[in-house]
Order: structure tokens, then sequence, then C-alpha cells
């Protein structure tokens, strides 16, 4: 089934200067880039996009309103499962070992999740750069 799905940079994506190794992946993954946000959350949006207090705060701190991020539209078949799992396959490599909490990148993990988190980062969109679909 084709679908759209995202990748959003957290911000330990660019202090450890993973972004560009987070890209690479994406992009051999076979899935297409088809658009590229700029977004910057406030408080408000990481409390809407993550229920349960530990997580609004610890996501409060990578979403902070100080930075900006990275935000990939991504297409392909059944590509919200496919971005969900490269998500944790990108973190274990990163980190050297299992580690499937937290870290580098948010994708989401259903296809409501994606449509409620896609429409907070759309009101939080800086600018976009439209990048030509690629087959990877």
């Amino acid at each position: 089934m084709h679908q759209e799905s995202f990748c959003l940079l957290k911000s330990e994506a660019y202090l450890f200067k993973k972004a560009g190794f987070i890209e690479s992946k994406i992009r051999a993954s076979g899935l297409n880039i088809v658009d590229q946000w700029s977004v910057k959350l406030s408080f408000l949006d990481t409390f809407a996009m993550y229920p349960g207090w530990i997580p609004r705060l610890t996501m409060s701190l990578r979403f902070s309103p100080l930075f900006k991020l990275d935000m990939f539209l991504l297409e392909g078949d059944d590509a919200i499962r496919r971005m969900y799992q490269l998500k944790h396959q990108i973190r274990q490599e990163i980190w050297g070992r299992e580690f499937k909490k937290g870290g580098f990148l948010h994708a989401p993990d259903s296809v409501e999740e994606d449509r409620e988190h896609k429409a907070i980062l759309y009101r939080r969109k800086i600018y976009t750069d439209t990048i030509a679909t690629k087959d990877v």
C-alpha cells in the first residue's frame, strides 16, 4: 500500500552531527523524500504530540523552541511501518546497541499518529524546500 509518512530530526541529531547520516539512511531505504520542512515547535505542541508527563518533559528538551528542526516528508509502499522500523535501526547504529526509546529522530508508528503529528508540525513550519522525487 502506497503511503505518506515523515521523519522529524530531534535536536540531538544536530548536536551529535548525525543529521546527514540519518538523511542518507532514509534515502538508501528506498523511501522517496518528496519535501523537506523546517519547523519550530512550542512546548504546547510537544505536549500535544506526546501523552504522559515523562515523555512530555523529555521531548520538551529535544524539541525546544530554541531549535529549528528538519522534517522529511516521505512516500513509498508501507511508508509508515518502514520508516518506523528504520528509526529503530538508525538508533541502534548510532548508539551501537539495542536502544529503542528516544534519540535522534521521530517517525509515527500509526496512520493516526502520522495524521495528528503532521497537523501539528504543519502549523509550525518555517519554510519548505521541495525536493524532486528520487528513485533510490
